[in-house]
């Protein structure tokens, strides 16, 4: 079976679980005020300090002040997962944005990335993401000798390779994972691999068939590393890569939609439900957070408990669709899965 549960153990002796749902936090999509500071530092710093087991941060903010230094941070989770500023200074957007306007991006390099990453307190374990705003369209050999590279200076933290397409591959991950074989022995450096939702294909069932050939020419290898999809927080889309071989899912979907009944739904419509017509903005904003938090923790549970049982009861409220979607997976790759 590609869905599994298994253990991540970091250098400082920090272990966690996976499947793990990893709440992230971005400027991009978020307002600025007129120092040009995002808005996304007090949501921070007002909601980090329920966070218990993982979040990400982008460098990027970080060295912009969009987020508190991170021996300034409200908390410090069991991971803290670094992201390498790529999204906040890209001009692709994920599924869950809400604009399609071009983020508001300030000079970023992989000097400005180092200089965070070298400053990094000891006593915070984290996942280092390669610089990889330049990795587009180059070539596996020349992306895997860039992240080597980097985290070659950093050996006390975990390191997150993200794949990304070649200049062969039309910008597409699904693409990408054919040409892994000849050097899929230099994964075994990573503690995790991480891939972008948005480059796996146009539908979902071939995004899920690219994340179970990716876990599949790993296993061959031997390489047990977790697979991260950025961008894929959701209920739905977290299940539905994990069914096909992911661990470990982060996105913005909590912070901009509202989780209920298993899937996202419009802001000030839950919160009309779940606190009245009377209910102030602010503490809607605030009760969705917690809430949103709380139904991640819910399903991390029972994600994990179904790679235990195979029960896809484990899995409500979709467990029906979600065994329907299964079955076209293995389908679909001869049923190998």
């Amino acid at each position: 079976m590609l869905y599994r549960s298994t253990t991540i153990r970091h250098p400082s002796g920090v272990s966690l679980k996976t499947p793990l749902l990893v709440p992230s936090f971005s400027s991009r999509g978020f307002r600025f005020d007129k120092k040009d500071r995002s808005e996304i530092r007090d949501v921070f710093i007002n909601t980090a300090e329920i966070l218990t087991d993982s979040m990400l941060v982008s460098a990027y903010d970080i060295a912009h002040g969009h987020l508190p230094k991170p021996e300034r941070f409200p908390c410090t989770p069991f991971l803290t997962i670094v992201d390498s500023g790529g999204y906040e200074t890209g001009a692709d957007h994920d599924f869950s944005s809400i604009y399609k306007h071009a983020p508001k991006a300030e000079a970023w390099s992989l000097k400005q990335l180092q200089k965070v990453l070298d400053t990094w307190p000891a006593r915070i374990p984290a996942v280092f993401v390669n610089y990889d705003r330049d990795s587009v369209g180059q070539s596996l050999s020349r992306q895997l000798t860039n992240a080597t590279k980097l985290f070659s200076r950093y050996p006390n933290q975990m390191h997150n390779f993200l794949l990304k397409p070649t200049s062969r591959c039309k910008g597409l991950l699904r693409n990408t994972v054919k040409l892994l074989e000849p050097v899929v022995k230099e994964f075994g450096a990573f503690s995790i691999i991480g891939i972008t939702e948005k480059e796996l294909g146009h539908t979902m069932l071939d995004r899920m068939e690219t994340v179970a050939s990716l876990r599949g020419i790993l296993d061959k290898a031997g390489n047990k590393s977790p697979i991260q999809v950025f961008g894929a927080l959701d209920p739905l889309s977290s299940c539905l890569y994990f069914l096909a071989g992911a661990e470990i899912f982060d996105g913005l979907t909590w912070l901009r939609f509202a989780y209920a009944g298993g899937q996202c739904v419009y802001p000030h419509n839950y919160g009309v439900l779940s606190a009245g017509v009377e209910g102030h903005d602010d503490f809607i904003q605030s009760k969705m957070f917690s809430d949103n938090y709380s139904e991640l923790r819910k399903l991390q549970l029972a994600m994990r408990d179904f790679a235990s049982t195979n029960n896809f009861a484990k899995l409500k409220p979709h467990e029906n669709f979600l065994h329907e979607a299964y079955d076209s997976l293995v389908g679909r790759i001869g049923g190998g899965a």
